[in-house]
Formats: C-alpha cells, structure tokens, sequence
C-alpha cells in the first residue's frame, strides 16, 4: 500500500461527497474503523458520534463480550436492561427480525455450522486465499443461506440504531478485516474506512498485559493487523478511505476530528456544538470512561525493556517504520 509518511501521519484528508448522498440512493451511510486492537478505535468512535449527525455504538459488529453475564452498555445500565437498546429490539422486530443486545449474532463469524465458523475465523488474506475461501463458502448451500441472511440483518441493525438515534451516519469500531469485507459487499451500505493506527510498540504491550503474549507473538500480531488492512486498502478507492495516527489525534484532536467529519462527509463542528449526552456504546472498557480529554498513553516507551523493543524491531520494525514510526521515537507532523 503506497501510503506516505506525511500521509499516514495524518496530512490531507480528501474529502469526499456527503452521506446525503448515499442515503439519496437508499444507502446507509457506514464509516468502519479498521485497525489493530488496542488502537483507541472505542475512543475515536465515541468522538466522532459527539457530532449530531453522527452515531455510533461501538463494536457493532465484534460480539465476543456482549452475551456475558453483567455486560454493561456505556449508559452504566446492564445490556439487557439497556432501555436503547430495548427500543432497538423492537425496531428490528418491525423490520422482520428477532434481535437482542446480547446476542453473538451480530458477528458474521459466529455461524451455526462449524465448517462455516472455521472458514470465517482467519483474517482477511490476499486476493487468491481471499478467492479460495469464498468458493469454499459458495460450495455450501447452508453457509450461502446464511450469508445472505446476515447480510440482510446487519443492514436492519444499522437502519434501526440510526432510526432510534435519530441521526445519518453510523461508525463502527469493530476494525476487524472480515466484517469490512462483508460490509463492502453488501448492497445496502455506502462504506467509508477509517484506518486508525499506533505504534505498533504501544499495541505489542497492551497486548502483552491483556492476553499475556510473549513480545514475539504480541509483535507479530500486530504486523498481521498491518498486512490485513494493507490488503483491504490496496483494493478501494483512495477516496474511499483514509488514515489517522492515534498519536495525531491525541496531540491535535479538534482539528484531526473536523478533517474526519469533513473526510465522512458532515460539516466540521465547532465544541460549543459537540454534545455529550448518554451514549450506547459496546466495547472496550474504556466506553465506560465517557468524554474526558483524550490522553496519550505511551506507557511502551518506559516499560519495555532493550530485549522487547529488539524482539519487536525483529518482527514488524519495517511496518512501524512505514507508518511513519521511527525506533527511537513517533514525531507528528
């Protein structure tokens, strides 16, 4: 992906047509984060839905958490309780489907077959194994079935969350490969990327302390997050998607959120205008934090140790590098 230093740190952002003009076509405007874990994604989404004619609920599309006992929506109410989320339910009962917060439904991963859940798992690869498991799913009428149908029931969702909020634009934070490739093949979606990178030594740690991964295998992670989005990327149009630095937005957040609401294609808003009302959000922790100033943890710089930061450079030195990323230290410009 021939993505610059200057640009992937957050240089122009070319702004495209409005989301009037997708939902003039019966689209619905969708703008998907896409990204590594532990790349701020949960903050950025709830930033940009401060905008009132934006919304966003998080993690759409990621529902690995949500079906837990105790889950809470970012309203402080358990999820199954969630008065919202309850007039959602019922939006997608009109709309002919039976839905509930707290179902693993909402990822496309979580299919009812097992041969169908095994090809869904891997991330998004290159053209030819990307081909390879597309005909794998076609050679299975149940999985087409079932494709179809959550096709179907993600575009319900996303016309039910926007009807009960009231606003046009939803983003969705869940930066997973897969569900972009479905949203960008489903014909009633109007899709817009938000690449959001970190240094990937910032990711390699917190994944380190979450899922207790050796730096080895924490840095390699991260590089497959990189090589998935690369892939993504090559194949839109460039006006179809552009890049931010969790370190840029941290460092000038007023101004990386008027170029991303410019890139979305709503007027920029000045922060008398920003609201901060109860938000429905799904996540990570940090929805529960609601809209204090937005921090920049670089806690990587103190806590990995010479040996860490070597086994990193082994393994994804030259894609941090790309992004702009330089071994001693991030400078945004």
């Amino acid at each position: 992906m021939d993505v610059s230093v200057e640009e992937a740190a957050g240089g122009r952002y070319q702004h495209v047509a409005s989301a009037a003009a997708g939902r003039a076509a019966g689209r619905v405007p969708l703008i998907y984060i896409l990204g590594a874990t532990h790349s701020g994604s949960t903050v950025l989404a709830m930033q940009l839905a401060r905008h009132p004619d934006v919304c966003s609920v998080g993690e759409l599309s990621d529902a690995h958490s949500h079906d837990q006992p105790g889950y809470r929506c970012s309203c402080g109410d358990e999820l199954a309780r969630c008065g919202f989320w309850n007039e959602v339910s019922m939006a997608m009962a009109q709309r002919g489907f039976s839905y509930s917060a707290t179902t693993i439904e909402t990822d496309i991963r979580n299919a009812p077959n097992r041969y169908a859940r095994r090809l869904l798992k891997p991330m998004h690869r290159g053209p030819i194994l990307e081909l390879v498991r597309d005909t794998a799913l076609f050679v299975s009428p149940g999985t087409r079935s079932y494709l179809q149908h959550h096709q179907r029931f993600k575009a319900a969702l996303a016309e039910s969350v926007l009807e009960c909020t009231g606003k046009s634009v939803l983003v969705d934070s869940s930066k997973i490969g897969v569900h972009l490739k479905y949203y960008l093949r489903n014909p009633r979606f109007d899709v817009k990327v938000i690449w959001l990178v970190r240094d990937g030594r910032g990711v390699a740690l917190s994944l380190m302390r979450n899922q207790r991964m050796t730096m080895q295998a924490a840095a390699y992670e991260w590089r497959r997050f990189y090589e998935e989005a690369d892939v993504l990327l090559r194949r839109l149009d460039r006006s179809q998607w552009t890049c931010v630095h969790y370190e840029g937005l941290c460092a000038a957040p007023e101004r990386t959120l008027c170029e991303l609401w410019r890139f979305i294609g709503v007027p920029p808003c000045p922060p008398s205008g920003l609201q901060n009302a109860d938000f429905h959000v799904l996540g990570h922790s940090t929805r529960l934090n609601g809209f204090d100033k937005i921090k920049l943890n670089e806690k990587w710089r103190a806590e990995l140790t010479p040996a860490e930061l070597r086994a990193f450079e082994a393994v994804a030195g030259p894609q941090n590098r790309k992004l702009g990323y330089c071994a001693a230290s991030f400078q945004h410009t």
